[in-house]
């Protein structure tokens, strides 16, 4: 009876045991292989050195009825080129942007001072000195008014010597139809002018002893004084190795801020 009963329970067991290998194995195959991803690359933040780290692609030298023709269809007549200056026009990447730019010597055009100053025009005035405030507390209250719209927003006279500076766009640069952003800067041609790269001016050891410099430099004397006019990434300003003082750090509210001393 016994041997008669452990046959088909060997067999039973047999049967259970051959299932469960073939389960097993199937689960085996089944269960995906692991693949090492890879990390996701962190893109660098711009700055201006990285802005400037393509230089402008190289164009033919400009041409003097390029140069008028240029400044004819951004600024509209209301300037005129003063030729006599020697250069009267440079090119250079000033903004950091990888497209030429062009700065030319001009003059307010008589009876468009109006339609310079006005709010609604394309260009920008800049006045890139600063100016230093009333020491005397006595000043006549119309004077302190026109000081404090001077500050407010620069104004060009009918004597005004500027540098107007157009910025390129893309590949053509400052020759391109659709190159209309454009400064003009008060004061800002007192001797020859003169482009120098950005790699010339800031470097490791000294970056932090400039101001934000985001491309090449227009440098001058003016005054008797050796400098440059460079562009922040907001507007343009002049860096005087005699006076100029680095940014001081603070803490505002648990964050760090710069602000000039």
């Amino acid at each position: 009876m016994l041997s008669i009963l452990s046959k088909p329970y060997t067999f039973v067991c047999m049967m259970y045991i051959a299932g469960a290998c073939i389960l097993s194995s199937n689960c085996a195959k089944s269960q995906p292989q692991r693949v090492a991803e890879k990390p996701i690359p962190v893109e660098a933040t711009p700055t201006p050195a990285t802005a400037t780290a393509q230089s402008a692609p190289n164009l033919p030298p400009p041409d003097p009825t390029e140069v008028k023709h240029a400044i004819e269809r951004v600024f509209k007549g209301a300037v005129s080129i003063l030729t006599d200056r020697n250069p009267y026009f440079i090119t250079g990447d000033f903004n950091g942007d990888s497209s030429q730019d062009l700065a030319v010597v001009v003059k307010p055009t008589p009876g468009k001072i109006l339609e310079i100053n006005d709010e609604l025009a394309s260009w920008t005035i800049v006045d890139p000195f600063p100016r230093p405030k009333s020491a005397s507390k006595k000043v006549p209250y119309p004077e302190l008014h026109a000081e404090m719209i001077s500050r407010r927003r620069a104004l060009v006279s009918d004597g005004d010597i500027l540098l107007a500076v157009l910025h390129g766009f893309e590949s053509k640069g400052w020759r391109d139809s659709q190159a209309t952003q454009a400064y003009m800067l008060r004061g800002a041609s007192g001797g020859k002018i003169e482009t120098k790269a950005r790699k010339q001016i800031v470097w490791a050891g000294n970056e932090d002893k400039l101001p934000r410099i985001w491309g090449d430099v227009i440098a001058q004397t003016i005054g008797e004084r050796d400098g440059f006019l460079y562009y922040n990434g907001a507007k343009y300003g002049w860096y005087d190795p005699h006076t100029y003082k680095p940014e001081s750090v603070r803490m505002v509210h648990g964050r760090v801020s710069s602000a000039m001393r």
